[in-house]
């Protein structure tokens, strides 16, 4: 079986931000855990970026040199449920994120998170939809939606 443009798109994707994520968000919370300030923060973050387009650059270039680009109704289905189902998980991490800082303030269980650790976490919160929404467009087309 032939993986379309699109398919492989999302395993290459997905890569990149797994591989990424697993030097990014542990850097960042050591960060967070132990910087008064946010600058080795941004620093990081932007090498992260930097580094994920990067990867995904030239991955992307080789795909479409070998496979072409060659969208259709299935595709865009495919998009738009994925894309679904990410905005639900972006939902309930970003609900899960406040409901964590008011507990924090009510229980005093420990300190209420600060701004920079706040920023990881809505960071966090965002590339685990973006993971999931790859994933969901793997699923579907190996399902064949």
């Amino acid at each position: 079986m032939d993986l379309s443009f699109q398919e492989k798109s999302a395993w290459g994707l997905l890569l990149g931000i797994v591989v990424v994520s697993i030097f990014y968000f542990p850097a960042a919370f050591k960060i967070v855990a132990n910087a008064p300030h946010g600058a080795p923060l941004i620093g990081i973050s932007i090498v992260g970026v930097i580094v994920l387009v990067i990867i995904e650059s030239i991955y992307h270039a080789v795909i479409a040199v070998a496979s072409g680009d060659k969208s259709d109704e299935r595709d865009l289905l495919i998009d738009l449920k994925a894309e679904r189902n990410a905005g639900f998980v972006l939902g309930i991490g970003l609900f899960w994120l406040i409901g964590f800082i008011i507990a924090q303030s009510i229980l005093n269980a420990r300190p209420v998170p600060n701004p920079l650790e706040i920023a990881v976490y809505i960071i966090l919160a965002i590339t685990v939809s973006e993971v999931t929404k790859l994933l969901w467009q793997i699923w579907y087309y190996r399902s064949g939606v």
